[in-house]
């Protein structure tokens, strides 16, 4: 399994002839600029580009559920924080957005930042996600990559499409569970203590950088699908935050993530009936122990307005090799998904339900 990315940031000090060598200077000196240049060069992220399963098709769409995840992958702009080595604290930091093409077609960005000469760390992540939103950015230990949390009335809403006493005892379930929005991508590269000497004129730091997001496909075969309105899916036991600046995972307390579920057909199934719902979702990394309580709720709308779910233990799923090598969560079973509209011979007793035939004639006159 390989997600990797590759940065190239050149920094180029121009030193003014004549400055003395030893004179200490503040961090940031007109007279000295650093150029940075930083190539974007994706290699391979799973179930993203590489290992996605093609077998899937959507109904009524000419789209991939891949293309939005993709599109993660090609980031607009640059943030680039420069942090002290031994106190971890921010320095400065430069936006860059501004980007040109190099030899082999990948993108590069390229932006100047003012500092003066000495030892740094490098941090550098895209500025363009709206989701996935960064806080604690001054220290190099606590920045934090997160989402927001839904709101009790967003996830009334999100789970249950507000359908009424059904809706309300769908929602009950979901009350004391933290829920988060899926993330989008974070292409994040950390270089630490990076040299640059007064005496430097060209200082190159290369460096590799991974998504700290892992996209899934997941799918349950289903009969019925054409009763089926609205769908979500909310997975229980993931990590709701990565701490970038060192790459680890939080864990306490865990979360779930809410996507919806798109209606699509397996041309890899045997058997007549391929229908699935599906989905494409980014979280921040499953949990590795076992107390996780990894699991999904299905929740299905039908056309008649009921609010249908589905529990599954995905504790095992996880350990399968579709989805350790391939990101792939296939859940081998059938959720029937049932008429909400039985036909009218299937009604038996109650209401009132006349017949021609024991209707009487009677005659007698209308005076207008």
């Amino acid at each position: 399994m390989i997600k990797r990315f590759s940065f190239t940031i050149l920094a180029v000090v121009a030193i003014l002839a004549g400055a003395v060598a030893c004179q200490r200077r503040p961090l940031e000196d007109p007279s000295e600029v650093v150029s940075i240049r930083i190539r974007v060069d994706v290699k391979a992220v799973t179930n993203v580009n590489t290992n996605i399963r093609n077998s899937v098709k959507l109904y009524n769409q000419n789209t991939t559920l891949w293309e939005p995840k993709l599109k993660q992958l090609d980031p607009e702009m640059m943030r680039v924080l420069v942090y002290d080595p031994e106190t971890e604290n921010l320095l400065t930091q430069s936006f860059i957005s501004y980007a040109t093409k190099d030899e082999s077609g990948e993108k590069v960005f390229v932006g100047n930042l003012g500092i003066s000469h000495g030892n740094f760390n490098f941090l550098v992540y895209n500025f363009d996600t709206p989701t996935t939103q960064v806080s604690n950015e001054n220290n190099e230990e606590q920045i934090l990559a997160f989402t927001d949390e839904l709101s009790p009335a967003q996830k009334a809403h999100y789970i249950t499409q507000d359908k009424g006493k059904a809706g309300e005892e769908g929602y009950d379930s979901f009350q004391d569970i933290s829920i988060r929005l899926e993330p989008e991508h974070l292409l994040v590269a950390n270089e630490r203590n990076v040299r640059i000497s007064p005496h430097d004129s060209v200082v190159v730091v290369q460096t590799e950088a991974n998504t700290v997001v892992d996209t899934y496909y997941i799918q349950i075969r289903v009969t019925g699908l054409q009763f089926a309105s609205n769908a979500t899916a909310v997975i229980t036991g993931l990590s709701p935050s990565n701490h970038i600046g060192l790459n680890e995972r939080t864990v306490e307390p865990s979360t779930a993530v809410v996507f919806d579920l798109q209606k699509g057909y397996d041309e890899s199934l045997a058997g007549q009936n391929k229908d699935v719902l599906c989905a494409v979702f980014n979280t921040f990394g499953k949990i590795e122990e076992a107390s996780s309580n990894l699991r999904v709720t299905f929740n299905v709308i039908d056309t008649a307005g009921n609010l249908l779910q589905h529990d599954v233990d995905m504790n095992h799923i996880f350990k399968t090799e579709d989805a350790i090598e391939r990101h792939w969560l296939i859940i081998d079973e059938v959720w029937d998904i049932p008429d909400p509209q039985p036909n009218p011979s299937e009604q038996a007793g109650g209401g009132f339900q006349p017949q021609v035939d024991d209707w009487e004639e009677e005659h007698g006159e209308i005076i207008l």
